[in-house]
């Protein structure tokens, strides 16, 4: 009979610590879901556009001449497609412009009459140096069509960046946004009494600014503008977290 008290007591023990486990467990759970709670309203998602800038000087000059023919006869044909040969012999020794070859079309004067005209365009571009050769191939040129009905229209000579400038300039001002986005996680910090952490840097939606560079002038073969440094300006949006 004694024994058996014993063992039913004993049990009651072990059941009474069960519970008492599953309970302490049931606490240790919640008091670890209002930590982690209250760890999360504490912890600050910060969305910030980031600007940077950098100085550049452009490296090139580009140009765009063109060409144009109104009221096209057929008597003209001949001559245009001899002269817009020569040009296009001319454009492909000197080497610093592509194009040249015309397009034809329809267009109503102001007679009303359906006439023929035509279009043709030069892109140039050449380093300062070449400037020279690039106001030669110019003069040949209207050497050659100067008793066409072909006319050309002189553009500006602006200052522009080659493909290998146009890449270093991009690193760079990567660079200084990756550099402005650190500084601003060090003001963040300060600010909210936090530790902030950049988390993304978006390069996808910053904008390179090519502010125009140069003026176009009137006597655009004759000279060229300074190449001056400019400034150019990147952004990007940076993601920051701070606990």
């Amino acid at each position: 009979m004694k024994n058996f008290l014993f063992t039913i007591l004993g049990g009651f023990l072990a059941l009474i610590v069960f519970v008492l486990g599953s309970l302490f467990g049931e606490f240790v759970n919640v008091i670890k879901g209002s930590q982690s709670s209250q760890s999360s309203s504490s912890k600050l998602v910060i969305n910030e556009q980031i600007s940077a800038s950098i100085e550049a000087t452009p490296d090139i000059y580009i140009s765009y001449p063109s060409f144009y023919a109104k009221n096209i006869s057929d008597d003209d044909k001949s001559m245009i497609n001899a002269h817009f040969s020569g040009i296009l012999t001319l454009v492909k020794e000197n080497g610093l412009c592509t194009g040249g070859a015309y397009q034809t079309y329809n267009e109503i004067n102001k007679e009303g009459v359906n006439t023929l005209s035509l279009g043709s365009q030069l892109a140039c571009k050449f380093s300062a140096n070449k400037l020279e050769q690039y106001n030669k191939l110019i003069a040949d040129i209207e050497n050659l069509i100067k008793s066409s009905v072909v006319k050309l229209h002189l553009s500006a000579i602006n200052p522009a960046f080659s493909a290998e400038a146009e890449a270093k300039n991009q690193s760079e001002l990567k660079s200084a946004l990756s550099a402005a986005a650190t500084n601003a996680a060090q003001n963040l910090s300060s600010d909210f009494n936090k530790t902030c952490t950049l988390s993304e840097l978006n390069f996808g939606g910053a904008g390179y600014y090519h502010a125009r560079l140069a003026e176009g002038g009137a006597a655009a073969k004759i000279s060229a503008p300074e190449l001056k440094s400019k400034n150019l300006k990147a952004s990007a949006d940076a993601k920051y977290i701070c606990k």
